[in-house]
């Protein structure tokens, strides 16, 4: 969806954990990118943004405000901008795009008007203008949109899905099923034409047709599509069919335990109430496409793109909330945490999945250093959920990332108490608590904790490597701790702090040159970690590579690691690994290191 190629060298996406940057950082970054030129921006732009209020100027404050997801401030902008150049089909497409990302679709709608008018790039607008028909029930004009949009990879797949269903709204089964057809002997389309032909047959009141179609949907996504289980569900449960609808929920709660959707329908069931269909007009039809569009993109990264659709899904569908929760885990991984905030507060209050979406809200408070407003969001939410353990669980891990692990400890062991028997779809309550012990030097305890985490784990390799590393620091079952911390890295080679235990149990078994290959290794996965920068520096020292270890040592110290270990790491630069032990055993009457990042020969 881009209209501009600058380069990626004048990308300006980075975001602090507090949040955006300033409006005066935008202004700095806005004046560079004007020096350094970004072309095709027309005549209109050839202009210095020295000062900022110019087309130009403008419209560089603007991308970089999207950039940054400052939506209302990129939309200022770009609004100054074309209010300045109003005929500029590039202002217009950028706008445009601003305006769906924000889920303004009035001003989308409109935009879309210009951008054709201007000859911009036309496949998005007639979307817009598409779904617009649709969603106010002008099913004839919603055709004629699509069909002369010119064909694009994605556009062809919605339009094509926003075609049936606006023939379904004009009632005519048939033409919705060929114009379905032309997705046959596609294999990557299989599911979406399957899916969609079953709910335009509901629609419809085909039941026969529909049924077909549902198990060849079923069969397409396995079984594991969310929004095909609950739409066949709904089906078998409104065609006197609960029990198989009981039956498919529990299947799929296999793959993803306690979903709280799943958890809603088998309370319906039991209930007695019946639903309604998924979905009960052709706009919220096209919502399901555009969704289904949406959540494919986000898992291959295309986030961009992912937030545009996901938006228009929801325009269609206000209460569409399964899309406004994957919407707020997109932001979350653009580390937008206050628009994140803002998504999920639009899960309506009544919904299974305000709990999940109130969670997240409280994590991302945490991720802004307001952990008061976190930790008063998860209260509330346990006293409302006393019988759960999710939010208990996510205050514990807000705590035990904050290193209070006491009161994280308190937090899992409330969780335990409520589950009353672990399973083995919860080890990673135990393993929690059990981290938090073994950093509060209650060694039994956490022991205890991290072998039945392992056990009920099947092994996982976090627990491999936590129980294993800590046997290891202690020089206890060091044979034992070896096989299970190989294990781990057999089964995460890439994983940094991994490799960095199996190269530490080598050191502790006296095994310095093994050490130092897995400890280098290590130190290239995880450059930053200041603890493996200590343990290659140790492992180097022992060598006889007594410069580089110095180099290693001080490297750990720029990292600003725990300030326990800062005295050690530079005594170690001072005095070397062997006096700085004896040190630090009460065996050296040394003094204070003076400065440990002065330079020291071997």
């Amino acid at each position: 969806m881009e209209v501009q190629s600058c380069s990626a060298s004048q990308s300006m996406t980075a975001k602090g954990r507090g949040g955006k940057r300033s409006l005066a950082a935008a202004l700095a970054v806005t004046a560079a990118l004007a020096l350094s030129g970004c072309a095709g921006l027309g005549n209109s732009f050839g202009q210095s943004a020295r000062n900022i209020d110019t087309p130009f100027g403008n419209y560089l404050a603007g991308r970089y405000a999207g950039a940054e997801r400052d939506l209302d401030a990129a939309s200022g902008f770009l609004g100054k901008a074309m209010e300045q150049d109003p005929g500029n089909s590039v202002l217009i497409e950028r706008a445009f795009i601003v305006a769906i990302s924000a889920g303004d679709m009035d001003e989308a709608a409109a935009l879309a008007e210009k951008s054709l008018e201007t000859g911009g790039e036309e496949r998005l607008a007639r979307l817009v203008l598409a779904l617009s028909a649709l969603k106010s029930g002008d099913y004839e004009e919603a055709d004629r949109h699509i069909r002369e949009a010119t064909p694009g990879p994605f556009t062809a797949l919605i339009g094509t899905l926003t075609r049936a269903w606006a023939a379904a709204g004009e009632g005519d089964g048939d033409a919705a099923n060929a114009i379905l057809d032309t997705f046959k002997g596609r294999p990557a389309f299989e599911l979406f034409r399957s899916y969609h032909a079953a709910l335009i047959a509901e629609y419809l009141g085909n039941k026969d047709d529909a049924e077909a179609a549902y198990g060849e949907a079923m069969s397409a996504s396995a079984g594991a599509s969310l929004r095909v289980v609950e739409a066949y569900g709904r089906f078998l449960e409104r065609t006197g069919r609960a029990d198989q609808a009981a039956s498919l929920y529990r299947d799929y709660e296999a793959l993803s335990p306690d979903h709280p959707l799943m958890k809603a329908n088998l309370a319906r069931i039991a209930s007695g109430k019946k639903p309604e269909p998924l979905v009960t007009r052709p706009a919220e039809g096209a919502a399901e496409a555009l969704y289904g569009l949406g959540s494919a993109l986000a898992q291959e990264s295309g986030l961009d793109l992912s937030i545009v659709y996901l938006q228009l899904g929801l325009y269609l569908r206000p209460d569409f909330d399964v899309a406004r929760i994957l919407l707020g885990d997109i932001y979350e991984r653009a580390q937008d945490w206050d628009t994140a905030i803002a998504t999920y507060e639009g899960v309506d209050k009544s919904s299974p999945l305000r709990p999940n979406a109130d969670i997240q809200i409280a994590i991302n408070y945490d991720r802004l250093e307001q952990t008061d407003e976190a930790e008063e969001r998860l209260r509330d939410l346990q006293e409302r959920m006393p019988g759960s353990i999710d939010p208990v669980v996510a205050l514990g891990d807000i705590f035990r990332a904050q290193e209070r692990y006491a009161e994280a400890a308190k937090e899992y062991t409330k969780a335990i108490d409520i589950l009353g028997e672990v399973g083995p779809e919860n080890w990673s309550v135990l393993y929690a608590r059990g981290v938090c012990y073994e950093r509060l030097k209650r060694w039994p305890e956490s022991e205890k904790d991290l072998k039945r985490a392992l056990v009920l784990s099947d092994e996982h390799p976090l627990v491999l490597n936590y129980l294993g590393y800590s046997w290891v620091d202690q020089k206890l079952n060091l044979d034992t701790a070896m096989e299970m911390i190989r294990k781990a890295v057999d089964q995460r080679p890439q994983d940094g702090f991994i490799v960095d235990s199996l190269g530490w149990a080598h050191y502790r078994l006296g095994h310095y040159e093994e050490a130092v290959k897995h400890l280098e290794r290590a130190v290239v996965l995880q450059p930053d970690d200041p603890v493996i920068n200590d343990h290659l520096g140790d492992a180097l020292w022992k060598v006889g590579r007594k410069i580089e270890a110095r180099f290693q040592w001080r490297h750990a110290l720029e990292m600003k690691p725990e300030e326990d270990l800062v005295p050690q790491i530079e005594a170690k630069i001072e005095y070397g690994l062997e006096a700085a032990g004896a040190r630090q055993r009460g065996e050296a009457d040394l003094p204070e290191p003076a400065n440990g990042t002065e330079d020291k020969g071997a």
